[in-house]
C-alpha cells in the first residue's frame, strides 16, 4: 500500500469514526432541566395531602418510582424537609431498597432565592466515606436528587452537605462538590 492509498484509507476511517460519534451524540437523551418538568399532581383526597414520587434503588441497578401521599406543607422548605425525611425512611415496597443506611438522617435544609437547595445529611458513626461501590453511591445520591427536583420544580439543583460541610464525595466515587441535577439515565421505565 503506497502513502496516498494509506492516507485515503486513514481519512476514510476517521470520517466513519466521526460519523459514529456524531450519530451517538445526537441520539443520546439530553438531560431535562428541572424547570421543564411537571410536578406530580396533588392528591384528589383533599387539600391537606399531596402526591409525591420517590426514587428508590431496586433490582438491576436502577431507580424505581414509589408514589406516596404526604401531608401538605405551607412553605417550600417545610415541603422539602418532609419529602427528604420520608425518602430517608426508605421505601414501602418490598422489592425496593433504602438509598441510605439508617445512620443517615436529615440535618437541615435551605433553599436560596435562586432555587438551589442545600441539603445537609447527618451521618453518625462514620468517620470516612460511606462503604459503597460506585453504583450504590450513584443510586443513593441521584435517588435523593431526583426525588427533590422532580417533585419541587421551584428547585433548580441540589448541593449536598455531610455533617454541615460540602465534601468531595459520599462514598469515594461520585463528585459532590458541584451542583447536582436530575439524572434520568438511572430511572427505570415505568410499566403501565
Amino acid at each position: 500500500m503506497n502513502r496516498r492509498t494509506a492516507g485515503v484509507f486513514l481519512g476514510l476511517v476517521l470520517v466513519i469514526a466521526l460519523g459514529i460519534v456524531v450519530l451517538w451524540w445526537s441520539q443520546r437523551e439530553e438531560p431535562v432541566a428541572p424547570s421543564q418538568l411537571v410536578a406530580p399532581e396533588t392528591s384528589e383526597s383533599g387539600a391537606d395531602e399531596a402526591l409525591a414520587e420517590f426514587y428508590f434503588p431496586g433490582n438491576g441497578g436502577r431507580l424505581f418510582v414509589e408514589q406516596r401521599t404526604l401531608p401538605a406543607s405551607e412553605g417550600l422548605e417545610e415541603h422539602l424537609s418532609s419529602l427528604l425525611e420520608t425518602f430517608l425512611s426508605g421505601p414501602e415496597a418490598e422489592d425496593l431498597y433504602p438509598a441510605f443506611p439508617p445512620e443517615v438522617s436529615l440535618g437541615h435544609t435551605n433553599v436560596t432565592a435562586e432555587g438551589i437547595a442545600y441539603v445537609d445529611l447527618t451521618i453518625t458513626g462514620q468517620s470516612t466515606n460511606l462503604p459503597w461501590g460506585s453504583k450504590q453511591e450513584m443510586l443513593a445520591v441521584y435517588g435523593l436528587v431526583d426525588t427533590v427536583l422532580l417533585n419541587l420544580p421551584e428547585i433548580q439543583g441540589v448541593i449536598l452537605l455531610r455533617n454541615g460541610e460540602q465534601r468531595s464525595t459520599f462514598g469515594g466515587h461520585l463528585d459532590t462538590t458541584r451542583l447536582l441535577l436530575a439524572n434520568h439515565d438511572l430511572v427505570a421505565e415505568r410499566v403501565q
